[in-house]
């Protein structure tokens, strides 16, 4: 199956790249304007007037004219800016995909291919080095209509990670003389240690060996995967890009029926199924030790239960596990299989200078641009320090200002489109959360299975874009219930009867045509 973009994909990136960095070039010798239509993050005070616009005015000699749009009124203003007839020379806004094509139908964005391979170097070795970044953004026609913009969240890519409380799992270990689990028994013999031992110290009962919240989906569709592979959406690409339904395998009947056991032998607790996320970080969250009573609990992150305004320890006290290995020998966790891309930097056909459009937003696909974008000006906003970075290399980039406060110096990401690599994001020095989040990757790529989903999905079917829309709700309200039934008992998974009555429901209620909608959009007719 498909694995997600390589580190070597990054580095070819890096070294195509690696000549064309350096600082932007003069773009024009008599005067040149640019109206940019922009969202703006909350932390940017005035992009007219930003250190960062003036220093890049004055080595490309291109002003531009700024429409500067609020983060929460973007999708109102844009659909008012697009209804005006009147459009700036660049849409600077994450797009979807039938959105691009419906304006490039309609004659407002242009094709960018020419522009792109004769007057932007830094986007063309980007494509050259990532060639399935090019074809995740080129539309059905065979043209691309908008730049994009990336972000090489590692930690995104699987979103369902098993993290302990590192103490209880070093006194397991120490107690028992065992090594941290492998396989399913020996995960179910440490959650029964902990329920059953004083692992807080505090002299109470009061261990709970695996907690959730939001209906426990997390927590099923982990420990699910030993089983059968449950991906966030439950969806499985097929060989032939049909796709089918995880809940509904026998593998998956058995996995249900194996966290009864743990939900019956009081493994899992109950308010798991009744509790939102902040009830669950209320739990969690405890600065005495002996006050701490949750063992382990599913997540992207350990941020997502364990918060530092609660703990000073939070992202140490918590530690991630390893898939766990079921009866097939096989670990395994779902994965997206690739970064997350947006579509953003449209040229639209009301630039009188498309050519002076593309080799303005050409530099901050260099690696230059990028850093720039990421980290704000050297001796300002960041600087060199001779200790390894989170991804190990020196020296590395340490921030000198907060990027979420209000600031007029940088632009930050989100607000040209650029191309951020993994180099850029962990070549930053270990001072905050990101290398917990980076080493919780880690411990998870080895055994990453990508979904099989194409990164964007160009469909322009309205009929069945709705219709998938409506059947994606009526299907995952019942899903999230019929879990959850058969997981507490509610429901007995073992009754031939009930799975077939759950099976027979979800059929009633569309399913096949579900899973069809579900193919059409992403790998079409």
């Amino acid at each position: 199956m498909k694995k997600v973009f390589s580190l070597v994909l990054a580095l070819m990136f890096l070294l195509s790249a690696a000549a064309l960095a350096g600082e932007p070039v003069k773009i024009t010798d008599e005067p040149a304007e640019l109206d940019i239509w922009v969202s703006v993050s909350t932390s940017i005070e005035d992009f007219e007037t930003n250190q960062t616009t003036l220093w890049y005015e004055e080595k490309t000699g291109v002003h531009v004219n700024w429409t500067q749009v609020s983060s929460a009124e973007t999708a109102t203003k844009f659909n008012l800016s697009i209804a005006s007839n009147e459009y700036p020379d660049i849409y600077s806004y994450a797009l979807k995909p039938d959105q691009v094509i419906q304006y490039a139908n309609a004659g407002i964005f242009i094709p960018l291919n020419d522009l792109i391979d004769e007057h932007a170097p830094n986007i063309k070795a980007v494509f050259d080095a990532n060639p399935e970044v090019r074809e995740a953004i080129t539309a059905p026609d065979g043209n691309i209509y908008t730049l994009l913009r990336t972000d090489p969240a590692t930690y995104t890519l699987v979103e369902d990670k098993l993290f302990v409380m590192a103490d209880w799992l070093n006194a397991y270990i120490e107690a028992t003389g065992n090594e941290a689990p492998v396989t399913l028994d020996e995960f179910e013999e440490m959650l029964i240690y902990w329920r059953d031992n004083d692992m807080n110290g505090n002299g109470e009962k009061d261990e709970i060996a695996i907690m959730g919240s939001d209906g426990g989906a997390n927590i099923i569709r982990f420990l699910a995967s030993s089983f059968q592979l449950t991906p966030t959406n439950y969806m499985i690409v097929n060989e032939d890009n049909t796709v089918s339904y995880a809940p509904v395998t026998d593998e998956f009947r058995e996995a249900l029926i194996w966290i009864n056991h743990l939900y019956e032998e009081g493994l899992i607790a109950e308010e798991t199924f009744i509790q939102d996320s902040t009830q669950l970080k209320s739990v969690v969250g405890k600065e005495d030790k002996s006050a701490r009573t949750v063992g382990s609990f599913v997540g992207f992150w350990q941020g997502v239960a364990a918060s530092p305004a609660a703990m000073s320890d939070a992202y140490d006290a918590y530690v991630a596990l390893a898939p766990l290995e079921g009866d097939d020998g096989v670990r395994q966790c779902s994965s997206r299989g690739f970064f997350t891309l947006d579509l953003c930097g449209a040229i639209t056909k009301d630039c009188e200078d498309p050519v002076l459009a593309i080799k303005w937003l050409d530099w901050w696909f260099s690696y230059d641009g990028m850093i720039m974008i990421d980290y704000g000006m050297e001796g300002i906003n960041w600087e060199w320090v001779d200790t390894p970075a989170i991804n190990g290399t020196t020296p590395a980039r340490a921030f000198l200002t907060d990027r979420n406060v209000l600031q007029n110096v940088h632009w930050h990401v989100n607000s040209v489109p650029y191309y951020r690599t993994i180099d850029s994001l962990f070549g930053r020095a270990p001072t905050d959360h990101v290398p917990y989040l980076y080493e919780g990757a880690l411990v998870y790529e080895p055994y990453e299975v990508a979904q099989g989903f194409p990164q964007l999905a160009w469909c322009t079917d309205m009929d069945v874009l709705n219709e998938n829309n409506e059947l994606s709700t009526v299907i995952g309200d019942y899903i999230l219930q019929a879990l959850v039934q058969f997981v507490t008992g509610a429901e007995d998974i073992e009754d031939d009867a009930a799975w077939e009555n759950f099976k027979s429901t979800l059929d009633t209620l569309g399913l096949e045509r579900y899973l069809e909608t579900v193919s059409i959009i992403n790998f079409g007719e």
